[in-house]
């Protein structure tokens, strides 16, 4: 019987994967939409824009293997999946370093004030003698939320950068709690994964906790931040700045209410670069290979 892969559900972005010869043996199904042969899959992978839900896992007969190819889990029912043995994994190294560089050019974006200071060069203002109103500022403290694939490396990456560094996460024995993060942060950045206790963990209440002039950046999911009291605290002044990648619901309907040189919006851009398709593909062959020979997939969820 042939091991069978289903590519479920596509990126907007997505182009054909780089296949080569790295799947010999295997057949490979690409399929939209609920019509999809669920039942017939050995391994079936999915983007952040198919959710895998309780109702489609009596389907996945054969199934061994649910792979995301994103960093994250919060479309997947992980846990109808292991109450009948399918285990998840997901695909966290393709999109790290960009995800990584993108969240720091944010931060030194909005600490230096570039767009800023941005703003009255494109009106032909010289406006170097406003430099102290503008207040471009060093790193400082910085509050690194999740400490996983991603966050592990921003933190490391911003260390480097002589910035002092929190880091909160369960994992940690050294975890600094939430809400002395956001109290004694700079800058707030966000790389945990979306479950329903860390939803709305940037709350209106801890909004308004972070110091006033700090910087909040989102590159991880758009459910972890209160987006409109976010913008509130950007427009009253008590946010310095405010730069995200991600939204609760994309695209968000009010995106023209987040342009200005104190706000970065980008279009869930953080993890892409020109070699993602080759990674996903990779990564995607790793995981079938581990799985033909029994072995778990890397970064499986335990």
């Amino acid at each position: 019987m042939a091991f069978n892969v289903l590519l479920w559900g596509r990126a907007e972005y997505e182009r054909q994967l780089p296949w080569g010869d790295l799947l010999g043996g295997v057949e490979v199904v690409t399929a939209l939409g609920e019509g999809a042969p669920l039942e017939v899959a050995d391994v079936v992978v999915v983007p952040s824009r198919q959710p895998v839900l309780r109702e489609h896992v009596p389907r996945l007969r054969r199934a061994r293997l649910v792979l995301t190819t994103t960093s994250g889990f919060d479309h997947v029912d992980v846990k109808a999946l292991a109450e009948v043995g399918i285990p998840c994994a997901r695909l966290p190294l393709a999109r790290r370093d960009a995800v990584v560089q993108t969240a720091l050019g944010m931060i030194l974006s909005l600490t230096r004030r570039l767009g800023a200071l941005q703003e009255p060069a494109g009106r032909g203002h010289w406006d170097r003698s406003e430099l102290p109103a503008w207040n471009p500022t060093l790193l400082g403290t910085v509050g690194v939320v999740g400490h996983g694939v991603i966050g592990s490396v921003m933190a490391r990456s911003l260390e480097s950068l002589g910035a002092r560094v929190l880091r909160c996460d369960p994992i940690l024995p050294d975890s600094v709690p939430i809400d002395e993060l956001v109290e004694q942060s700079d800058v707030v950045t966000l790389h945990s994964e979306l479950t329903p206790e860390s939803r709305n963990l940037l709350s209106v209440e801890r909004l308004m906790a972070m110091r006033r002039g700090s910087v909040l950046v989102n590159t991880a999911r758009g459910g972890l931040v209160d987006v409109g009291a976010a913008l509130r605290s950007l427009e009253s002044g008590h946010l310095a700045g405010l730069a995200l990648d991600v939204f609760p619901s994309e695209p968000p309907v009010d995106l023209a209410r987040f342009v200005g040189p104190r706000c970065i919006v980008t279009p869930h851009a953080a993890g892409w670069h020109p070699g993602l398709d080759e990674a996903i593909a990779r990564g995607i062959v790793d995981a079938v290979q581990a799985v033909r020979r029994g072995e778990a997939a890397p970064f499986t969820l335990q």
